[in-house]
């Protein structure tokens, strides 16, 4: 009897100490950021290995499609190991696309919004292949001005991506017309305290996953 006792004891005790183990272990999320680079931050590495190997202040989504089309590599690392290995893709583009247009001609402007769209439902077809969780960050004006272009391209784009069932963040409703949040007030380049607000939405997220 006594022996019984024991090892039942034993047992729960091997159950107990695996069980708070699951619960305490650590998972590693690996995260892969695409894109024009403004959601880069070092607080994800706090929960998550971080690749930006294909992000860039200059990224058109263009160069965004040609780069998976062509699997093209950056430090010996091609974008399909990056999209293979992630867990979670956050894609930050086409910004560039937006204010380039904005800052030399308007002419035709709705056409070329659509084409943005049509070029980002190519590149998450491509995505798609994959099948990983994607967060997709909206389009944010940096002034009171063209309001209603924002709001166009901003709603395509969130339509857009919920017909792919993934988590749009959108940008505009927390950076519209708010300077402190940019290095310099006449461009989109977020500093520490955007970039923070951006992490903090992406945070809240990943827990959900």
């Amino acid at each position: 009897m006594k022996k019984i006792i024991v090892i039942l004891f034993l047992f729960l005790l091997c159950y107990s100490c695996y069980y708070i183990y699951k619960k305490t272990e650590r998972k590693t999320i690996n995260i892969a950021s695409i894109g024009d680079n403004i959601s880069i931050d070092k607080y994800l590495n706090d929960i998550s290995t971080y690749d930006t190997t294909f992000t860039n202040n200059d990224y058109r989504i263009k160069d965004i499609l040609n780069i998976i089309e062509n699997n093209q590599e950056i430090s010996n690392k091609s974008i399909y190991q990056v999209l293979k290995k992630s867990d979670i893709i956050i894609l930050s583009i086409g910004m560039n696309d937006i204010y380039y247009k904005l800052n030399n001609n308007i002419k035709e402007i709705y056409t070329y919004l659509n084409n943005i769209i049509n070029d980002y439902e190519k590149l998450l077809k491509l995505v798609k292949e994959y099948n990983k969780q994607v967060i997709i960050l909206g389009y944010y004006n940096i002034d009171n001005k063209q309001d209603d272009i924002f709001t166009y391209i901003n709603y395509k784009l969130k339509k857009l991506v919920t017909n792919y069932k993934y988590d749009y963040i959108d940008l505009n409703k927390i950076f519209h017309n708010n300077k402190k949040i940019l290095i310099k007030e006449d461009n989109f380049y977020l500093n520490d305290i955007g970039i923070k607000q951006i992490n903090k939405i992406i945070l809240e997220k990943i827990k959900k996953y």
